[in-house]
């Protein structure tokens, strides 16, 4: 029962602007834009995780893990520029097969911690850092589990959402 990361990074400077432009659809909460697959989504999307995970496709945005069952899966989400224009958060998860991740769906929450980093004299000062995780357990074995997530991507100059949109990656879970 180990721990995979997961970091995705999102082009939300060219998804602001694409929305801006009319190219494509903000969508909904409940009904987001898809970025479709592969070199689709790849335009937008980045995911990696840690080596010994990784099946395939590291560093783009249809990433193909391996997990057992019992592994917890965490997803960070942050944009190219480090969620300083734009934010984008993770808010929603849906799993083929259904039941292969607990709980239905996935657990969201922000994580913060106390890292300590320099401040402009170059002397190292405690900051503290927000990361919005989503989690959720890996419970069947055997199976090959393709999953949408869903993102909200936040104007931080004037707090506005520029959009929602999802993309569909993928887990193979091991015999045991």
């Amino acid at each position: 029962m180990g721990l995979i990361n997961i970091l995705v990074a999102v082009d939300g400077t060219q998804l602001a602007e694409q929305v801006a432009n009319g190219k494509i659809k903000p969508g909904t909460k409940t009904s987001p834009t898809s970025l479709g697959a592969w070199s689709q989504s790849d335009v937008y999307i980045a995911m990696i995780s840690q080596h010994n995970n990784v099946v395939n496709n590291e560093g783009q945005s249809e990433l193909k893990i391996s997990a057992n069952s019992g592994d917890t899966v965490q997803w960070a989400m942050t944009t190219f520029g480090n969620n300083v224009d734009n934010t984008a958060f993770l808010y929603a998860g849906s799993f083929s097969p259904s039941g292969a991740i607990l709980p239905s769906g996935l657990l969201y929450f922000n994580s913060q911690t106390a890292e300590h980093l320099p401040n402009n004299s170059g002397t190292l000062q405690e900051f503290t850092n927000n990361v919005y995780l989503a989690q959720g357990t890996v419970i069947q074995v055997g199976v090959k589990i393709q999953y949408t997530l869903s993102f909200q991507l936040v104007n931080n100059a004037n707090g506005n959402v520029i959009g929602y949109f999802s993309w569909d990656p993928f887990i193979d879970v091991n015999q045991g």
